[in-house]
């Protein structure tokens, strides 16, 4: 791993100045703004159906994709975790690589007047309900140019979306066949509201009437071994370079920045003058909010000097014997403590350490035979050498090691037994009693259970007043739908115990309700069937398709 850059350890400033918090992929836009690549942008890099996908077509998706998820989260991939794990720019860059072809191929531009148009909308003041010509100048003068985009690439961008539009409503057009009628019936059918009772079991209400025989613990614990086996762990050593260990070095490096002042400028009015808050969570004045933002600055800039730091250990570390643990006698060569990680899973991180998910991944890279990561790896206030220490391999525990969960597993299982079994019975001696003339209130206090009058709900509702604890919605819904009016439910398990439902009535939508809903209801249901005839049909295209690309998530999915 890396191992051309031992040639050249001036390559480690460089490719370490282009980025504040992440290394980045050769091939991805970061790289290319950084001017570290000279080749020519016709190069090719990939492939699809057989025809060259050049690293000038690469790049111009990566970069499409970055700003369509920015207009569509209002932030950054990069800044959103989840969105770093799936490499969701990566997998969008693969999509729209493809859609793009299609494009072209169907000759599909966009219409005159249709970018200004698109423009207008995206940034129309929600309030106003009018274009604000600042916000645009503010978002292609600031925001493109610091993350390193062009207008160009907007412009493309912007052109691109519209063309998909289309796409989308030529390939998806199957699913605007819906009639007015379908769609009346499926409103009505989402709308229509039930009243209930229901009767609530507790699997907790039976945990005291619970066995608790050895031999059967013994048993329930062979037959889940599975759940009990802890995953392989490993520990690494590692060497921390603290950003605020650097602070002087970093004011010393942003006073040398002439530009601050616009960048601090530019930064508060991208946020926005609502988005600064102070201790007591009151809106921060406008000095206040920039002094916040020159400290974050200046934190980004220690960061970028622990770096540094991390970036000469690395130098010194790869001139090393490669194949032996030298980042533990390197560093107490230099008076730097070195520490062991707590075991962890590869799902997981060193529990007493704040890092991110690429300090695992490289900790599972490591073994006896490549015992160093030659990588620094950046968190939010440090920088990271690690060295392997241990593996510790899966293992099933002895039982005494684990009693404890495993008798509280077993309680558990065996009480929702039990409330199952009691459940039956129970909706059986209710609907009996109500055969004979009883209530639903009266034959649930014959069981001594709690009759609950539930609120009014529908199939489109997403929580139901009168619901104790956390009540299973979707369980409920299902039975009291399927319901007469007048009827009661089997009893129906849920997680935490059980419940039986008595259907009270059900109520139709409003006619004249309905009538005016029907329009924007009709045209939700055809978009969204649209969307979904869109993407089975692009699911089949590119399954049918060979999609070669770099870095691609996918790519054992695309293998024809």
């Amino acid at each position: 791993m890396f191992a051309s850059f031992r040639r050249h350890k001036w390559l480690w400033g460089v490719i370490f100045g282009l980025t504040i918090l992440s290394f980045v992929w050769f091939f991805t836009p970061q790289a290319q703004r950084g001017g570290g690549y000279t080749g020519s942008g016709k190069e090719p890099v990939g492939s699809i159906n057989g025809v060259a996908v050049t690293r000038d077509d690469y790049l111009n998706a990566y970069r499409e994709s970055e700003l369509q998820f920015f207009f569509n989260y209002g932030r950054w991939a990069s800044e959103d975790q989840q969105a770093r794990q799936l490499k969701f720019i990566e997998r969008q860059t693969r999509n729209r690589l493809f859609m793009i072809r299609k494009i072209e191929a169907l000759n599909i531009q966009a219409a005159e007047g249709a970018t200004a148009q698109w423009i207008a909308d995206a940034f129309r003041d929600p309030e106003e309900k009018v274009f604000r010509k600042d916000n645009y100048d503010g978002f292609v003068n600031n925001t493109l140019t610091q993350r390193g985009f062009r207008k160009a690439d907007f412009d493309r961008f912007v052109r691109h979306e519209i063309a998909m539009e289309h796409l989308v409503a030529l390939a998806g057009i199957t699913g605007k066949l819906v009639p007015p009628q379908e769609a009346e019936l499926r409103y009505n059918r989402e709308n229509e509201e039930v009243k209930t009772k229901a009767a609530f079991l507790w699997s907790s209400n039976y945990l005291d009437s619970v066995t608790m025989d050895p031999v059967a613990i013994a048993t329930y614990y062979t037959n889940q071994q599975a759940t009990y086996r802890i995953p392989e762990r490993v520990q690494v050593n590692y060497v921390r370079f603290v950003a605020t260990n650097y602070l002087d070095l970093a004011q010393t490096a942003m006073a040398s920045n002439t530009n601050l002042t616009e960048i601090i400028d530019a930064t508060y009015l991208q946020r926005g003058t609502n988005s600064f808050f102070g201790d007591n969570n009151q809106p921060l004045t406008a000095e206040l909010a920039k002094d916040q933002i020159r400290k974050e600055i200046l934190d980004q800039y220690a960061l970028v000097e622990a770096r540094k730091k991390a970036i000469d250990f690395a130098n010194e570390l790869i001139e090393m014997d490669p194949k032996t643990n030298n980042l533990v006698n390197l560093a107490a060569a230099k008076g730097i403590p070195s520490q062991v990680t707590l075991p962890f899973t590869q799902f997981s991180r060193p529990p007493e350490l704040s890092v991110p998910d690429t300090f695992t991944t490289a900790a599972f890279q490591l073994s006896p035979e490549e015992p160093v990561y030659e990588q620094p790896i950046v968190a939010s206030d440090s920088v990271y050498m690690i060295g392997y220490h241990a593996r510790i391999p899966s293992e099933v525990p002895p039982l005494e090691s684990v009693r404890l969960r495993v008798t509280e597993d077993y309680k558990r299982s065996k009480a929702s037994d039990l409330v199952n079994s009691a459940g039956s019975v129970i909706r059986e001696a209710i609907a009996s009693a109500i055969a004979g003339g009883k209530t639903f209130d009266e034959a649930c206090a014959e069981q001594k259970l709690t009759p609950v009058d539930l609120a009014p709900f529908s199939q489109k509702s997403q929580m139901v007043f009168g619901i104790p604890g956390s009540g299973n919605l979707p369980a409920l819904k299902n039975a009291a739908f399927a319901l007469k009016e007048g009827e009661i439910s089997q009893f129906t398990p849920t997680r935490e115990g059980g419940f039986v439902v008595l259907l009270e009535s059900k109520k139709q939508p409003d006619p004249e309700k309905t009538k005016e809903a029907l329009p924007e209801y009709l045209a939700t249901l055809q978009r969204n069937q649209q969307n979904q005839a869109f993407s089975a049909w692009l699911g089949k295209e590119m399954a049918a398709s060979t999609i070669v690309l770099p870095n691609d998530p996918d790519a054992s999915e695309s293998a024809n």
